[in-house]
């Protein structure tokens, strides 16, 4: 009887690859998504894609891989395929039709994990209504001002919006697994910061935080230090290209006196100078869980210098990248930092000085 069963189920699985081996390529991209089980069309599927995939950031499977590259590009395009896409996420339900569509998109929502919006006016998304029905989302990338577009223009149809920032702070509240935000390039400033971090500090689970190439001053730096503190969780803050100078160097310096999760910091291009070098490096000296710093092209001297050489030699540095391209160190001030890392754990590889 064992054997039996065995060898059906030896048939049937047989059968039905070669079921779905036979299915066309070109049938509708939703329906599949919501009928078609089988990894290897989803394989068939993700051949067609211009770019290259790496299975093992999907998880292992091929259609959650195909399902998010779906999303992607359909965001990046205009006119009725993200108007379809977009409407068909945010229906609710009223109409036969309506619900049928829900249902459509229910069958496939486990299987999207991530999705990121690029080139989009992000007031055409309603991005709350898109997270609330996706349950596993763990990322999510928005990027506003693309190059190569007029300023004017740009700033005014891919910048981030007041309605914008609002509905990315609902969005934050829904879905309890969401690990990763990614926002570059939208002109956030300290006053759509303030509206983010209602849903920053709700969420309470954000991991991997990354707002580089937009305006946030030192203002902006005091209110993400709220997510420094002792019991924080965010493990990757990225801040690249803004405008923070000498106090959002102390702000930070001060909420890394008591945070232990914090292992990588990047905070280049942008004007700390060597004064907010020494406050930001002066919370790293008693005890830290950095194990990587970007502070390349921040007008540093030799101040900060010799604060960073003093942490590479004591007992509590856990850095092992380090980087300080760019800036107005000296040959000496070079030569100090090479010996304190040569004693320190930092290897040669991951140095840029």
């Amino acid at each position: 009887m064992v054997n039996q069963l065995l060898s059906l189920k030896y048939r049937t699985g047989r059968l039905l690859r070669h079921l779905t081996g036979n299915i066309s390529l070109e049938i509708d991209t939703l329906k599949a998504l919501t009928h078609v089980f089988d990894d290897e069309y989803w394989k068939r599927r993700c051949d067609e894609l211009s770019c290259g995939v790496c299975l093992h950031q999907w998880g292992l499977t091929w259609k959650q891989c195909f399902a998010e590259h779906f999303i992607c590009q359909v965001s990046a395009q205009t006119g009725t395929v993200v108007s379809r896409f977009v409407l068909l996420l945010c229906l609710n339900g009223d109409s036969t039709s309506g619900t049928q569509s829900l249902l459509g998109v229910k069958d496939f929502q486990d299987y999207i994990f991530s999705f990121s919006f690029k080139a989009l006016g992000l007031s055409a998304v309603k991005l709350n209504s898109l997270c609330s029905m996706l349950p596993n989302l763990t990322r999510v990338e928005l990027s506003g001002v693309q190059s190569g577009l007029p300023t004017e223009y740009a700033l005014k149809h891919f910048s981030l919006k007041l309605a914008d920032a609002r509905s990315v702070a609902s969005a934050l509240s829904n879905p309890q697994c969401l690990a990763t935000l990614i926002i570059q390039s939208s002109s956030i400033n300290d006053d759509l910061l303030r509206v983010l971090m209602n849903g920053l500090v709700t969420n309470g689970g954000v991991t991997h935080l990354d707002l580089s190439h937009n305006e946030i001053t030192d203002h902006g730096v005091r209110l993400i230090c709220s997510l420094l503190g002792e019991h924080g969780v965010l493990a990757y803050l990225a801040l690249a290209d803004n405008l923070i100078q000498r106090e959002g160097g102390r702000y930070l310096g001060k909420a890394l006196c008591a945070n232990q999760s914090l292992v990588a910091l990047n905070l280049r291009l942008n004007r700390l100078k060597d004064a907010g070098g020494e406050h930001l490096l002066d919370g790293l000296l008693e005890k830290s869980s950095l194990t990587a710093i970007n502070l390349a092209a921040n007008f540093l001297g030799s101040v900060t210098a010799l604060t960073l050489s003093r942490i590479l030699l004591g007992d509590s540095s856990h850095l092992r990248e380090l980087d300080l391209s760019s800036n107005e160190l000296s040959n000496r001030d070079m030569e100090v930092l090479q010996e304190a890392a040569r004693s320190s754990l930092v290897t040669s590889g991951s140095q840029d000085l």
